[in-house]
């Protein structure tokens, strides 16, 4: 296979020196593949081969073949179907009759390539084919009533000629390559002078002195955009320029062309043209014959942070206004990115909310919109619709009346039947203490009341009234004793004062042991009176009022609640667990459940009418309105 070929006219016999120079002038001249392509055809079938038609089959992206020159134009060449699907599938040249007697000729463009990695697309196109074969695509002859040493030299000439458009392809491909080479570097370094400067004033001026060097510019002005404006923030191959100037404003204007329309405007505009208006940038040219202009909006995302604008004294090409539009796309995140940088705390938050209204308030993101509708619908509804407010604290049940069963005198634990939870009669023996010193006590005092008694009998008999008086005071004294004795064998069982629950008390574990005098034994609490008592925050108390209603859920019957009223407010707090409480006493309604004294739950006490957005936010609000005020002088 032959590659790398360069024909020239004069390498062919005479007669095909004398072809067509047009068509040569024209392949010399093509700036494009489709334009190569008709002319190197134009060249085989009419100057070289003289065939009756020639189509040119080229790779799609997608991997198929379509014509990319035909000749004569126009005419329908789809007759060489076959054999052109043939020679790309045999991957060789093909000759061929047909019943006529005409010849046609297939031959494919193909390549080999020493190191080279195949796309997918080139895979698929060679149909599993070596890597290092490459099939460009095929080019189709229709020769004619031709003889053998016609179609060898058609067949001669097609590879040559073959050879030569190959060669012509790499080499276009090679320059556009070190040309997109070329604008990447270009653009890398123009993002990199950008970045490198210490502000966004420095950043600007090194911008557009690059950019008037590397598109030969006069003039390069960029543009800041603050809110609705534009306003010109810096200036090629000036340190200072004053914004009040007449140049300034119109320059300023322009760019607001571009900023309103979103697009890049250039000056002068295609003959013909009926796109973006353009009025400020002819006001701007005025006095200045062969000015071009070009206005770049910087976009990032849906907002233009700024305008850039070039001027120079030649037209834009259109490799260079596509350049442009890429260099533009990759400075405005730059831009917006140094200007973020200098602003304070609160402008960035400014920005950031206006950025928000902006996506709530355009066409974009209509999920985004419903959902924030929505949202303020309900908040409105949760603002304005009242509901009933409730103070909620945490409860315990007790007893209306709690009695304490207490030591009558010190002594010893003899007996104690009776432990918490337990149900007791009135006169039920709750504990017994130990009564044989009282017993020994009672004998010795009877003992010695008899004695005094004796002896005062005996006085009186021999009229002795100074023993008589003597001994009666001994027998008062053994009598009072005798009968403090007496009380406390009376006490010696200490029972229950009413029918109760016993709410507190287990002496099992300590028969025998020493009882001082008034320590408590046993709390006590009857059965049918009960009070339920709330543990209100401080920070809800002024909304309690005595009479108010409210409802009580016990731990142990969440499924139900009960009604109370309001019957004390208790004007001391008490703190547990780090907080403040007041406590509130309540009584139940007479459909209150079956109580034990300690039952926990939940209450709630009505407060009135309020709307459930304060309902659920006023604590965070009070919360707010205490630190602002630690927070004032």
């Amino acid at each position: 296979m032959v590659s790398g070929m360069t024909v020239q006219p004069q390498d062919f016999p005479p007669a095909l020196a004398a072809a067509d120079h047009d068509h040569w002038a024209g392949l010399a001249d093509a700036q494009t593949v489709e334009a190569l392509c008709a002319a190197w055809l134009a060249v085989l079938v009419d100057s070289l081969v003289h065939a009756r038609a020639g189509v040119v089959l080229m790779l799609q992206a997608d991997g198929s073949y379509a014509p990319m020159a035909s000749r004569p134009p126009g005419r329908d060449l789809s007759y060489l179907a076959d054999i052109a699907t043939d020679a790309l599938r045999q991957r060789e040249g093909i000759v061929r009759r047909d019943e006529l007697g005409h010849a046609r000729l297939a031959y494919p463009l193909q390549t080999r390539e020493a190191q080279r990695q195949v796309t997918p697309v080139d895979a698929a196109a060679a149909g599993g084919a070596p890597a290092a074969e490459r099939l460009h695509g095929a080019v189709v002859l229709d020769l004619g009533p031709a003889d053998e040493a016609v179609l060898e030299q058609a067949l001669r000439l097609t590879h040559w000629g073959a050879g030569w458009l190959i060669d012509l392809l790499h080499q276009r491909d090679a320059e556009q390559g070190q040309a997109h080479h070329g604008q990447g570097g270009q653009l890398l370094d123009t993002l990199l002078a950008t970045l490198g400067e210490r502000s966004l004033r420095e950043s600007a001026l090194a911008l557009v002195n690059r950019l008037g060097r590397e598109f030969d510019c006069h003039q390069v002005q960029l543009g800041l955009a603050r809110r609705k404006t534009v306003r010109v923030l810096a200036m090629s191959h000036a340190a200072w320029f004053d914004e009040r100037t007449e140049r300034v404003n119109l320059a300023a204007q322009a760019m607001h062309e571009a900023f309103d329309q979103r697009q890049r405007i250039a000056w002068p505009a295609p003959a013909g043209d009926t796109g973006p208006v353009i009025e400020a940038h002819r006001r701007y040219a005025d006095g200045q014959p062969g000015l071009a202009l070009c206005s770049l909006p910087l976009i990032t995302g849906s907002q233009v942070v700024g305008v850039l604008m070039l001027e120079r004294g030649r037209p834009f090409e259109p490799a260079e206004l596509a350049f442009l539009d890429t260099l533009a796309l990759a400075l405005a995140p730059v831009i917006e990115l140094r200007r973020e940088a200098e602003q304070g705390v609160l402008a960035r938050a400014w920005r950031q909310a206006g950025r928000a209204l902006g996506v709530l308030t355009d066409s974009s993101f209509p999920a985004v919109k419903l959902a924030v509708a929505v949202f303020g619908l309900l908040l409105l509804v949760l603002a304005f619709v009242p509901a009933p407010y409730r103070v909620s604290a945490q409860a315990l049940v007790e007893g209306s009346v709690q009695r304490s069963a207490v030591v009558p005198f010190e002594g010893y634990l003899r007996e104690a039947p009776a432990r918490a939870g337990d149900l007791v009669k009135a006169g039920q023996v709750l504990a017994v203490l130990d009564d044989k010193d009282l017993l020994l006590e009672r004998v010795r005092w009877e003992s010695e009341l008899e004695q005094a008694q004796r002896k005062e009998r005996e006085a009186m008999a021999k009229a002795n009234r100074v023993d008589q008086q003597q001994a009666a005071a001994q027998a008062n004294q053994a009598r009072a004793q005798l009968d403090l004795v007496l009380g406390k064998l009376g006490r010696v069982q200490v029972t229950a004062p009413f029918d109760a629950v016993v709410v507190k008390g287990d002496l099992s574990q300590l028969i025998g042991s020493p009882l001082e005098l008034g320590k408590v034994l046993f709390e006590l609490a009857p059965l049918d009176s009960w009070r339920v008592i709330l543990k209100v925050d401080e920070r809800d108390i002024g909304k309690v009022r005595q009479g108010a209603q409210g409802e009580l859920v016990l731990a142990s019957l969440p499924g139900s609640a009960w009604p109370f009223t309001v019957k004390k407010i208790t004007p001391i707090s008490v703190a547990e667990e780090g907080r403040n409480f007041f406590r509130v006493e309540a009584a139940l309604g007479e459909q209150a459940p079956k109580l034990s004294p300690n039952m926990e739950g939940v209450a709630k006490v009505a407060a009135g009418q309020r709307s459930l957005l304060w309902i659920w936010a006023h604590p965070l609000l009070d919360w707010l309105r205490l630190a602002w005020w630690k927070l004032m002088p």
